[in-house]
This record gives C-alpha cells, sequence and structure tokens, in this order.
C-alpha cells in the first residue's frame, strides 16, 4: 500500500502530461484542450505536493483539517463560532465557522455577512481590493495585507449557510506547500 501511495502522484503527473501530448492534434480542441490541460498539470502539481506532507487530521462536528507534523493546534472554539489556529513559527492557518446568526437588516444572510468581514478587515488592515473567489463549490471574498508585521490572506464566504473564514499567514504562505495542503485538505460537514 505505501509503494502505491508513493507512486500515485508521479503517475497523476504523467497522465497530466499524457493528456496534454494528446490535444496536439488539432490546433481548435488544442487551444480549448490547453487551458484544461495546464490545470491538470498544476492541480497534479499541488497534489503531489500536498501528498508529501505528513500529518494528523482534527475534527471539529463542522469542518476537518490536516495538521502537518510539527504544527500546533489551538482551540479558538467559542460560543459563536468553531475555530483553530494552527501555527509553526511564523506560519499561521486559522479556520472558522460562525454559529450564532451574526446577521442584521444590513448583512441579511451568510454571503452579505461575509462580504461585510471581508470589506472590514480590508479597511482596517489597509489591505487589497475584495476579489471574489470561487473554493469548496462556494463563493469566497478575499483580501491580502500586512498586520502586526506578518504577511497574511484573509477569506470569507458562505458554505452551506454558514459564514467561514480562513485566514492563512507567513512572509510565503502563499507557496508555502504545507499551508496550501492544510487548505486543500479542509472538508466541511
Amino acid at each position: 500500500m505505501s509503494q502505491i501511495k508513493k507512486w500515485l502522484p508521479v503517475l497523476i503527473v504523467i497522465i497530466a502530461i499524457a493528456s496534454m501530448a494528446s490535444m496536439a492534434g488539432c490546433e481548435k480542441r488544442q487551444e480549448r484542450g490547453a487551458v484544461k490541460a495546464s490545470e491538470t498539470v498544476a492541480a497534479a502539481k499541488e497534489t503531489v505536493a500536498a501528498s508529501k506532507v505528513k500529518g494528523a487530521v482534527y475534527e471539529t462536528d463542522k469542518f476537518s483539517i490536516l495538521v502537518p507534523d510539527g504544527w500546533v493546534t489551538k482551540d479558538l472554539s467559542n460560543d459563536g463560532a468553531v475555530a483553530v489556529m494552527i501555527t509553526k513559527g511564523e506560519d499561521l492557518m486559522q479556520l472558522a465557522v460562525y454559529l450564532d446568526p451574526y446577521y442584521t437588516a444590513d448583512y441579511p444572510d451568510a454571503k452579505a455577512y461575509s462580504k461585510y468581514l471581508i470589506n472590514n478587515t480590508m479597511d482596517q488592515q489597509k489591505g487589497t481590493a475584495i476579489e471574489e473567489v470561487k473554493m469548496f463549490d462556494a463563493n469566497f471574498f478575499k483580501t491580502t495585507f500586512t498586520a502586526n508585521g506578518m504577511y497574511q490572506t484573509s477569506f470569507a464566504g458562505d458554505k452551506n449557510g454558514e459564514v467561514v473564514n480562513i485566514i492563512m499567514g507567513g512572509e510565503d504562505h502563499k507557496n508555502n506547500v504545507e499551508i496550501k495542503a492544510m487548505l486543500e485538505s479542509i472538508k466541511f460537514k
């Protein structure tokens, strides 16, 4: 079984490369398929990187997330949210699912409140303009900023009618293999 785990990521990359080569036949088909093939290769590379990350799964009644070996968890849950902060040195991953309906007439649902959270973060931390991104089969809002000397990206979105907030931090958090593996490992319940 461990041999299969060892070679599966390599096999995925080989299949992705073979898929790109098979699209070279027709120019029109190649134009449409090239994007798909490059996305497949990128996804395969991320899968290869994530498969190298070892750790334990942190479980709550709202989500699960991989905690890589050497990272420390701190339960931040309270009456209003199920939350965890995972750190290693100057790097961090924080995940929260809000429990209480924090909604008001100005923010009547999880999507509106998620946008408010990111807009508020952007204003307070002088973050980048809000972007809308697709993650976990849902729309999330995103901003990037530096707070307390730490470069961070914050996402908030409506997943299953609940507000989800994800914060990644660290000098190179966007390219950190362990942070990417944690993000990719999140499963909502």
